[in-house]
């Protein structure tokens, strides 16, 4: 209420305020702006009559004419003169022009019949005036009854040599064309007039007052201002502005044609229209907003406290939507370089020098999956969401992956790397290894980048907490020799994306993200941070942060110094060291993706269970599969599908009354995505790149802990079933001989494609844009499956065009994606040694036979059959129709389509 009366006592006094005060500014702005009105029509209106009165002048001298004028008899000298006339005709502004000789008074009036002239009618008083008074020139305005109408007469003599005037020549503009003329781009915010000596209007909007002689004080008696004798006052040229109750009114002479003008403003409440006008609705407004938040803020504290909560929230979603796609277009690439490295390391025994490799490319994937995982954690920790898992962890294998994985970011830098650890330290601490191994590879890759030659010291201890027996504080000091920092910029060291020195750090990677992230971990574990640094000498940074204590052991002498050399007793910790394969042939699963390499990570991953095991690349597949009556233990769903993602497959599946678990396989780690898939019908979700151990938990929780305990012991103590079915070499080398035609067969579809929209040309329909989005985004995923990395990155620009529809560059720059994606498929596609005829390659018999193998194991179900003959078929060169269906099974063997199988086979046989 008392801002309600508050607000309407402030309204009523500054609009009463407002409005005496831009009156006072209108009419102060109002008279400078007739004045300008005037000033320039009289400018206008000069200029034009001095244009005409100079031609007309120009003529009157004419040696041609003045002979005329004395001879109007000679016929030839009149024809001549009459030419003449006519081209000065068309040199008048008003296209018109009159003549008049003494010695016949015949008046010619441009393509007019001439009239006789008789002097002694008042009306033609101009005419002895201008011969006998007028030594140079005079108008004036008259109508005349012999050719109907009003003009401005511009009337010039004619003399011959001795001064005697022989007649007159000039110019008559139509009035009305002459006003229009005047008036043109005139506004709307005032009325002008012209008026001579005697009051009579000369000139007006409407013409009819100039034809009538009208008085402009009869016309504007209203103003009760006396304008003529006002007028007569002003000096040649002046400007005089005068109020009256209405409005306003300007005055100005105009010498030269011994006239006044005069411009009437009438007040409006269209004049409050302007910008000042604005500026006081726009800051009442601001006002009342300020009064209403200070009102509701008092009496109703909760509610504005709501509503930021839900606005903070819907950004906060925004920003998680935009962080998943992100999160999916980067971890897919990452899926198939740890899944399938950790494929490999599954198999026992294998090369110690292979496995070292294999190692190393696990550990740098994951330090890369670490890295992108920064970007997301900036904004997990801004929107608190944030949470650390603390656990038990191995100081020597925490410290050892630290350095193995940023030793590598020495290159060819003259560095040397110094490690220290504390012997007394203990060998098992509690709390988030990932984070803290987070802060040391954010705090040691920036010494490396930043340093290049001298030293890289990473210095290790234990120091006890008073007070504390269960917990000790773990020292971090990173010291390097590198380029250091002032004042300032330690000062700004942890502002997000924060970088100094660009010009001489302009190929350094790195997004200044990392130091943001560091002091924010180091705050939520309630440790602290220190720097120290001096341009040119090098910096050096001391973390410390409270861990706690499991049991008594310590490091020791001989691990410190082995730690210290480098090395960790011939062991790297690795995540799937403590994996146990259960064996599990009872259990089932369908892994729907989109993408055929995702399709063969995820398989490969889950194939040392034993699993029965079906894929499908598309949300439809997996419908028709349960339409069908299948049932499985664990259904994993791509979240990004085309044409229909995971969620709405999974909605329809639910609504179909399946229950069974249905668990999200996603790109997209954000916080809130478990939430938002829970919310849509799944049972869980699981990140890609996946993480084989939790991968593993999933699969023991929903399928090993459902079974019977002897179920279970049965499936363990089955000698083919207890150890995991790892491939060999030559199923290996299958298996990439397949990986590669997966690709080639995606590429090729996506090629002839890409290659007809762009062969079409012009605009592209909706549902065009769309299909060339599917294929740039399958390739861009494929391609970078196949680690080509350079091709993967025109593709994703194209599918950045495609989406924001930028026509023009999608055609430009489509060709030259194409022809890069061309050329590495004929470098990969193996090459034809000799096909020649099918009668004499093919042997039937053995084909047909094998085939009809095939088949069998279709209609059985038997995909281990079917494997072996499928392979055993591909040892032998066929002719290209036999190829061609061979790697047709294949690739639908990968979706278990065995009736397609055995429908093409039969087909196949038909026709031979």
């Amino acid at each position: 209420m008392f801002s309600g009366v508050l607000f309407f006592v402030i309204l009523v006094a500054g609009s009463i305020a407002f409005v005496f005060s831009m009156r006072q500014i209108i009419r102060i702005n109002t008279g400078s702006e007739l004045s300008q009105m005037l000033e320039i029509k009289r400018i206008k209106l000069e200029t034009s009559v001095e244009n005409e009165i100079s031609l007309a002048l120009l003529i009157a001298d004419s040696p041609l004419i003045r002979s005329f004028f004395a001879n109007p008899g000679d016929p030839e000298l009149k024809r001549i003169a009459f030419q003449e006339m006519a081209a000065y005709r068309r040199a008048f502004a008003a296209n018109s022009i009159f003549w008049v000789n003494d010695a016949d008074r015949l008046f010619y009036f441009n393509d007019d019949a001439p009239y006789v002239l008789d002097p002694d009618i008042p009306d033609n008083y101009w005419y002895r005036m201008t011969l006998y008074e007028t030594e140079v020139y005079n108008f004036n305005i008259n109508y005349n009854p012999d050719l109907n109408v009003t003009n401005l007469w511009i009337n010039v003599p004619v003399f011959d040599d001795g001064g005697k005037p022989l007649g007159m020549i000039g110019s008559g503009i139509d009035l009305s064309t002459f006003l229009d003329m005047v008036y043109e781009d005139h506004s709307e915010i005032a009325d002008i007039y012209f008026f001579n000596s005697t009051g009579e209007i000369t000139g007006a909007n409407n013409v009819e007052m100039v034809a009538s002689k009208k008085s402009i004080d009869r016309e504007l008696g209203f103003v009760d201002i006396d304008i003529i004798s006002i007028a007569k006052t002003l000096e040649s040229g002046e400007a005089l502005t005068l109020d009256f109750p209405m409005g306003k009114i300007a005055l100005s002479s105009i010498p030269l044609l011994d006239w006044y003008s005069i411009a009437v403003f009438y007040y409006s409440i269209y004049d409050y229209n302007n910008a000042m006008t604005v500026f006081f609705i726009l800051a009442f407004i601001v006002l009342m907003f300020v009064l209403v938040i200070f009102n509701v803020f008092i009496s109703r504290l909760l509610t504005p406290m709501r509503k930021s909560m839900e606005e903070a929230e819907a950004a906060n979603q925004a920003k998680s939507a935009f962080l998943s796609t992100m999160s999916h277009e980067i971890r897919t690439p990452l899926n198939a370089i740890l899944g399938i490295t950790e494929i490999q390391l599954q198999k026992k025994p294998l090369d110690q020098s292979i496995r070292d490799g294999l190692e190393k490319v696990f550990a740098s994937g994951s330090m890369l999956l670490r890295i992108i995982n920064d970007i997301l954690d900036l904004s997990k920790i801004e929107s608190g969401k944030l949470e650390l898992s603390p656990g038990k962890y191995e100081v020597a294998s925490f410290i050892a992956d630290t350095v193995q994985l940023n030793i590598l970011r020495i290159g060819g830098k003259k560095i040397e790397f110094d490690l220290h650890m504390d012997e007394n330290m203990p060998a098992y601490l509690l709390g988030d290894e990932l984070r803290i191994k987070q802060i040391l590879n954010n705090l040691l890759s920036n010494a490396f980048k930043y340093t290049d030659k001298g030293t890289v010291k990473l210095t290790v201890s234990a120091k006890a907490i008073d007070g504390k027996n269960d917990q000790i504080m773990l020292v971090v000091v990173i010291s390097d020799t590198g380029q250091g920092m002032t004042k300032e910029q330690v000062d700004k060291m942890f502002d997000a994306y924060a970088r100094f020195n660009m010009e001489a750090n302009r190929t350094t990677e790195g997004t200044g993200l990392g130091m943001s992230i560091t002091r924010n971990l180091v705050h939520m574990m309630h440790g602290d941070i220190a720097i120290k640094s001096e341009p040119g000498k090098g910096s050096v940074f001391t973390v410390r942060l409270p861990q706690g204590i499991t049991g008594s052991e310590v490091l020791g002498k001989e691990t410190a110094e082995s730690l210290s050399e480098f090395r960790t007793n011939g062991r790297t910790h690795l995540r799937h060291a403590d994996i146990t394969y259960d064996p599990m042939p009872y259990g089932s699963v369908l892994i729907v993706d989109d993408v055929e390499t995702n399709l063969f990570v995820a398989t490969g991953l889950m194939s040392p269970y034993g699993l029965r095991i079906d894929t499908v690349d598309s949300g439809y597949g997996a419908i028709d599969k349960i339409k069908n009556g299948n049932v499985y233990d664990i259904v994993f769903m791509d979240h990004m599908m085309p044409k229909m993602d995971g969620i709405e497959t999974t909605k329809i599946l639910r609504e179909m009354g399946y229950k069974q678990p249905v668990v999200a396989l996603t790109a997209n780690a954000v916080a809130g995505q478990a939430d938002i898939f829970r919310g849509n019908g799944f049972d869980d979700f699981i990140s890609k790149p996946i993480d084989i151990r939790h991968l593993n938990a999933l699969l023991n929780r929903l399928i090993r802990d459902k079974q019977r305990p002897e179920t279970i012991e049965k499936a363990r103590a089955n000698p083919e079933t207890r150890k995991p079915q790892l491939p060999n070499e030559t199923e290996r080398t299958e298996m990439k001989r397949r990986f590669t035609e997966i690709f080639l067969r995606d590429a090729h579809r996506s090629f002839a494609a890409l290659n007809a929209l762009i062969e079409k040309g012009g605009s592209y329909s909706e549902d065009e844009i769309r299909t060339f989005i599917i294929h740039t985004h399958g390739m861009k995923s494929a391609l970078a499956n196949m680690g080509k990395t350079d091709i993967s990155a025109l593709a994703m620009k194209l599918e950045i065009l495609g989406r924001d529809n930028n026509i023009e560059a999608l055609t430009a720059e489509t060709p030259v994606f194409l022809s890069s994606l061309k050329a590495y498929m004929d470098e990969i596609t193996p090459k034809e040694e000799d096909p020649g005829e099918e009668t004499d390659n093919d042997d039937k018999r053995y084909l047909t036979d094998m085939l009809l193998r095939i088949k069998a194991a279709c209609e059985e179900y038997d995909e281990d059959a079917l494997d072996y003959s499928l392979a055993e078929l591909k040892k032998t060169s066929w002719s290209r129709q036999t190829k061609d269906l061979l790697n047709k099974i294949d690739e639908q063997l990968l979706h278990s389509a065995f009736d397609e199988i055995a429908g093409d086979i039969s087909k196949f046989i038909e026709t031979r």
